[in-house]
């Protein structure tokens, strides 16, 4: 009876406390940046959008460098996007067609004196 038991728990596999340890710091590591970095892109996306929408229209066409501002900041207002820097919109002619550069880097506290930063430098036309 005592080598049927012992050969059933020398075949017995499974994780350890190490193993899942491990497991737990890599998904919890994973969550938080990903929390912290989905945000970023969401209104990075938003921000491009309200731009891009503004050149397929031929709004942009007609409208100054405030305007567009004007108009991205009532959009963030409205999606409850908050501290974006407006000034990162610059428009420019080339030969009487808008072109909209955003440009600009945010940071986000990870953990403790860690910081991410992420950079963004988008050119529509």
């Amino acid at each position: 009876m005592k080598k049927v038991m012992h050969a059933n728990l020398s075949s017995q596999r499974g994780a350890t406390k190490l193993g899942l340890l491990m497991l737990g710091l890599y998904i919890a590591t994973f969550l938080t940046v990903g929390l912290k970095i989905t945000p970023i892109y969401v209104n990075n996306n938003l921000v491009t959008g309200i731009c891009r929408e503004l050149i397929e229209n031929g709004e942009a066409t007609n409208m100054t460098q405030r305007e567009v501002r004007e108009r991205v900041s009532n959009s963030l207002r409205v999606n409850n996007v908050p501290d974006f820097d407006l000034s990162s919109i610059s428009v420019r002619r080339v030969s009487n067609a808008p072109i909209i550069t955003i440009a600009y880097e945010t940071r986000v506290p990870l953990v403790a004196n860690l910081d991410m930063v992420v950079v963004f430098d988008t050119t529509l036309q």
